[in-house]
């Protein structure tokens, strides 16, 4: 059982984490962001969370908001993760776009909370192993994003270690799409690593992307959030996909009572949102 001391401090910290991010640690979970904070406090070379309490009293700004920020969020992933959803956007996604984009109009896709890369890689190599099937070219640029600064770093050198990439990847895939190096990690080869794009990003910020997305990817990061802040990131998100285009969430997530703006499909046991056409009155007006 916590002391009363920590439970001010975690209290204080879940309050802040809440307020940045929307991120909700609920009390039974407040072992997990102690954890988290311990872990901060080490970084930082700081004996206990309650010294880390007492600095925060000063401001939380700059480097020291970045990394609790950072460590705050769930930075969970691997190649190929829940591989439904994959074979769906081959099996929808890829096959629609191919029999409409004849003349090679190019696929924007959006990985949200992208975390260290692992399902932007895996939706890159899905892309070139589908267009090398089909004998056709597929024009793509794939944007990842994170809130977290440390985690799309890792990302951006595109270098993995033995572990991550026997979680998911197939041997073939990875022989063939990732280079060992001299200290034994896996690199991700240029083919892949060029057709994505890293940068920071705060969902419950206001978002500016230069054209709208064909399929983005959001997954495990609303059921983090309340009510209110599901519909707020939603709405944000909705706003830069294009009319048709689709969008996957986490198989425990879902869009009931949330937005009227989807129509659910599925495709390979996994279930995709797709955005509705506007309609003929709304265009009118």
């Amino acid at each position: 059982m916590f002391l009363m001391s920590h439970d001010k401090i975690l209290t204080f910290f879940a309050h802040f984490i809440e307020k940045e991010l929307g991120i909700i640690y609920a009390e039974h979970n407040y072992f997990q962001l102690k954890n988290r904070l311990e872990e901060i406090a080490k970084l930082k070379g700081i004996e206990t969370i309650e010294r880390l309490y007492e600095e925060a009293q000063k401001g939380i700004q700059g480097a020291f908001k970045q990394l609790l920020l950072d460590i705050a969020t769930n930075n969970e992933t691997s190649f190929f993760r829940d591989p439904k959803v994959f074979k769906a956007i081959e099996a929808l996604i890829l096959a629609e776009y191919q029999k409409k984009s004849p003349f090679g109009a190019r696929l924007n896709i959006w990985s949200a909370a992208a975390s260290t890369g692992q399902e932007s890689v895996s939706t890159a190599i899905l892309i070139k192993e589908f267009a090398s099937k089909m004998g056709v070219n597929i024009n793509f640029g794939i944007t990842a994003t994170d809130i977290s600064e440390r985690v799309l770093t890792r990302a951006r050198k595109g270098s993995y270690s033995q572990l991550e990439v026997q979680r998911g990847l197939p041997a073939p895939l990875l022989i063939k799409y990732f280079k060992k190096d001299e200290n034994d990690t896996w690199q991700v080869v240029p083919e892949i690593k060029n057709c994505i794009q890293f940068r920071t990003q705060n969902l419950k910020e206001s978002l500016s992307f230069p054209e709208p997305f064909d399929l983005i990817l959001c997954r495990n990061v609303l059921i983090y959030q309340n009510v209110e802040g599901k519909k707020e990131i939603l709405n944000r998100i909705t706003k830069t996909l294009a009319p048709g285009a689709f969008l996957i969430m986490g198989s425990g997530e879902s869009l009931l009572g949330l937005s009227n703006d989807y129509e659910s499909v599925s495709s390979e046991g996994a279930v995709i949102y797709r955005k509705k056409m506007p309609s003929l009155d709304k265009k009118a007006a």
